[in-house]
């Protein structure tokens, strides 16, 4: 069955697709990064917010605010679903003004690999939108 997109069971899938891609583990080996990512115009007319947390050697996605994030992702849901079936690149996304990105950028650009990893570990997952 199917999790929904930005849903408790869809966080948990993420994390252990995650957890199970090849890529991903040497990604993030030794790096400390965290990332929130802020999604309005949900459908059901509210907001969404999770967060990457990545830290001695693992990392996890989470429903809710984490306190101190390195960077802070900002979209609309049609722009995050679209990333998340990924038929849009988040280069893409930032540079047509879909998505807006704050903080620490350093750290983004220096942790892209573990975020096209990250990427390439959902991309099979079955997810309902």
């Amino acid at each position: 069955m199917a999790a929904r997109f930005l849903s408790a069971e869809w966080a948990e899938e993420v994390t252990a697709a995650v957890h199970d891609h090849p890529g991903f583990g040497p990604a993030v080996e030794g790096i400390e990064f965290s990332v929130q990512f802020e999604i309005d115009q949900v459908p059901d007319g509210g907001a969404a917010r999770y967060y990457l947390d990545v830290a001695h050697d693992d990392a996890s996605l989470e429903i809710g605010t984490l306190g101190q994030a390195d960077l802070t992702v900002r979209t609309d849901y049609a722009t995050a679903a679209s990333i998340s079936q990924g038929t849009l690149k988040i280069q893409s996304a930032f540079f047509s003004g879909k998505l807006s990105i704050s903080g620490n950028v350093a750290k983004l650009l220096l942790n892209q690999r573990a975020l096209d990893h990250l990427a390439d570990a959902v991309s099979g997952l079955d997810v309902e939108y």
